[in-house]
Formats: structure tokens, sequence, C-alpha cells
């Protein structure tokens, strides 16, 4: 099966359906092309405490929902997922997409999956190369952890082990998430107002929980010292608002 070599963390953030566009000075000739996502023995030098605010939201969102781990815990040299690079664009206006040297095309990523447990020792090679012995009818099995919905009044909220066994043992009695695009029509109305929510069910693997809301909040993050919510841009200066949303139960 055909392959792309792409560093991690960016590897992983594509096959868990987070970044859905990947930066390159050179288009393909044919898309839309299925392929392994391969990440290589070295990272890029960033992680949650360097990572631009406009990637890192989302990023912890995807970490307290269990469906990716810390960067520093990430497989290298190894198959993590496999995805459809589905066309390269000259221009795109996705979070992901970067302007400049290097990024001359953007490469529009659809239908991803990211393995439970990635294949490992596997070494990569320059633009896209083959892989055999693996097809689409004998891939590992892959991570299944829904989005959060609504019900009414009522949320459905997957969590990473660590943050389900504290709800579960009552140690944990405050989640929050930061508002992006994405999730904001399942938290908050469009002024930022929080949305009616009376009770959660929480959800780890085959495990779930009920709780009963006690407050549910929509709040600025502020800077030391300064009373307005921070503000953070993305490649093409377009500026968003730092807010998140708490939700504390019982």
């Amino acid at each position: 099966m055909k392959a792309i070599s792409i560093q991690q963390p960016w590897g992983t953030l594509i096959c868990s359906g987070l970044k859905d566009v990947e930066n390159r000075k050179w288009a393909l000739r044919y898309t839309p092309l299925r392929v392994l996502i391969h990440v290589g023995a070295r990272k890029h030098r960033i992680d949650e405490e360097t990572m631009p605010l406009i990637w890192g939201n989302p990023i912890e969102n995807a970490q307290t929902m269990g469906i990716i781990g810390r960067i520093a815990e990430m497989p290298t040299s190894a198959i993590v997922g496999i995805a459809t690079i589905d066309r390269c664009e000259d221009e795109n206006y996705s979070i992901w997409a970067q302007e400049g040297p290097g990024a001359e095309y953007k490469w529009v990523i659809k239908d991803v999956k990211l393995f439970k447990e990635p294949i490992k020792d596997i070494k990569g090679k320059l633009g896209i190369f083959d892989i055999p012995g693996i097809s689409e009818s004998n891939l590992p099995e892959c991570v299944d952890i829904p989005p959060i919905t609504r019900e009414g009044n009522r949320l459905i909220i997957p969590l990473n082990k660590e943050l389900f066994g504290k709800v579960q043992d009552g140690s944990l009695n405050t989640v929050y998430f930061n508002l992006t695009d994405d999730n904001k029509p399942v938290f908050a109305t469009k002024t930022n107002k929080p949305k009616k929510t009376e009770s959660v069910t929480f959800v780890c693997g085959e495990e779930s929980g009920d709780v009963d809301v006690t407050r549910c909040s929509v709040e600025p993050v502020y800077a030391d010292g300064i009373n307005q919510p921070i503000v953070f841009t993305d490649a093409f200066e377009r500026e968003y608002e730092w807010y998140r949303v708490y939700i504390q139960f019982e």
C-alpha cells in the first residue's frame, strides 16, 4: 500500500481527525490517494507548551477525550494510521493551513483512521512510497471514540481513562473544554452563552457513568493583569478569543 512519512506530532494529529491539511512544497500528480501515515524517527520540536493556541486548544480537547495522548508519548518510526489525500490546493483557509516556503501546496485530508497500536519499526522514505503486506483488508484495530453530542439538556462526553476514573471515584467534579468552532454548537450559543445542561453521561470505552450538572458556564481565559479574553491568531491573522466551557457536577 502507498504511504507518506510525516513528522510527529503531525502524523498522529492527521490520523486523529484534528489536522485536516498537510502543508507541502510539492503537489501530488494524482488525487485522491489513499495512504498509510508513517511517522519518522525524529519529532518536530514542539509540544503542548510551545504549540500555538489555535492548534493547542483542539489538541487539549482531544487529549481530554482520550483520542490522543501526550505529544511526548506519540510513537516514532511507525505507521500510525491511514488517510485519504483528497486534493492539493494552493489556497486553503483551514486553521492548519500555512503560508510561505514549504507550504506552497495544501494537501486536504479526509477519511482518516488512527490505529490503537501503531505498526512499529518501519523505516520511511521521501515522497510517496510502498509498504508491502498492508492493505485496507488487514489494518490494525482503530481508535473509535465518538464526538461530544447533546440530547436535549444532556451531554454525552468521552473522557480519557485517567479522568474517567477520577469521575468514578469522586475525586473530580469539574471538567473543561476549550471552546472551538467545532464544539461550540454543542456547548454554547452564538453569543457564548452556555446551553442549558442538566446532566452528563461520561463515556470511556465500554464504560459509562451519569452525573447531575450543578453548574455549566462559558468563561473567558484572561492574561495576567488584563481583564479581557486572550486573543490569538492563525496563519491568516484571523483573531480568536479564548473561552472555555466548565461543567461542574455531583
